[in-house]
């Protein structure tokens, strides 16, 4: 039985659970989200466990099979939180997260996930730095435990990157 942990994941983040052998738990037991254009993205993972790359076809192994559910934004959509972002960030940001961001701005209840410092950074241009995670923190609040964890994963990573992303937005810098 799933728990009411609505989680919505990044491709690096799925492509990363799967390495370490545990993301189907973190399925198995959580709801989870992802955007359309990060199902396209999750191709492939190179397993910690015997270091073979395992191609994956993730719309069949997880959507079709109900384990989790896509959401869209459309490019309007996508356009508005493009624009709300600033200029030295637009052009860093992916496509992934950058729909993931959109879905979040209409979907307060979810969480967001990511290891890529430019989506944590334009977080609080989008006042969505309360609706997001680290990957550490993802892991201990599943009751999953993975040691080691790279340094993107961390609690400390995610909050250096959001403190970075809150002064910027403070300082109003246009690069």
């Amino acid at each position: 039985m799933k728990t009411l942990k609505l989680w919505i994941l990044d491709a690096d983040v799925i492509i990363d659970l799967l390495e370490m052998e545990v993301f189907d738990k973190l399925v198995a037991t959580c709801e989870i989200y992802v955007s359309s254009t990060v199902v396209g993205e999750v191709k492939h993972y190179r397993s910690r466990r015997d270091g073979n790359k395992y191609i994956i076809n993730f719309w069949k192994d997880y959507v079709d099979t109900g384990k989790l559910d896509v959401l869209e934004a459309d490019a309007s959509e996508i356009a508005k939180i493009h624009e709300k972002l600033p200029p030295f960030y637009k052009e860093g940001i992916h496509l992934g997260e950058l729909e993931s961001l959109c879905i979040l701005c209409g979907n307060r209840h979810l969480t967001f996930c990511t290891i890529d410092h430019t989506a944590i950074r334009v977080l609080p241009f989008l006042d969505l730095e309360e609706n997001a995670i680290s990957l550490e923190r993802l892991l201990v609040q599943s009751g999953i435990t993975v040691n080691p964890l790279k340094n993107t994963h961390t609690e400390k990573y995610f909050q250096n990157n959001l403190s970075k992303g809150k002064e910027l937005k403070i300082l109003n810098i246009d690069f």
